[in-house]
């Protein structure tokens, strides 16, 4: 494996550790993601301009804001599922929760999506 991958690894496997015990204290704001919501009411969706997508093997349900679903590193994200019929994550369920946590307190930089894919994807 190249270096830089095995940087990469590392990196992730740090911060899936340390997110796993954060999120144990508890969830990330409310107004981005309704974790696990198995509400089919779509109506209600609309009115509060959340999108449900599916994440992980698991295909756990989350609700998203529109500023999340409009972001460049989600939309990539969701690009290279392939699926057309539902809007899916192809990356661990902790992750996603990470990635929802950066995308509302760090807005990511255009300049380091490519890598910010690649850490998040499986």
């Amino acid at each position: 494996m190249a270096r830089g991958g095995n940087k990469l690894t590392k990196l992730k496997s740090s911060v899936l550790k340390k997110w796993q015990s954060f999120s144990k204290l508890g969830r990330s704001n409310a107004n981005a993601i309704a974790a696990a919501n198995h509400s089919s009411d779509d109506e209600e969706n609309d009115s509060k301009h959340l999108y449900p997508v599916y994440v992980g093997k698991s295909r756990r349900r989350y609700l998203i804001s529109s500023a999340v679903a409009d972001h460049p590193l989600f939309r990539e994200l969701t690009d290279r599922s392939g699926e057309a019929d539902i809007v899916t994550v192809g990356c661990e369920v902790v992750m996603f929760e990470h990635l929802l946590w950066m995308l509302e307190n760090a807005d990511p930089q255009p300049e380091s999506l490519d890598e910010l894919v690649e850490f998040y994807a499986y």
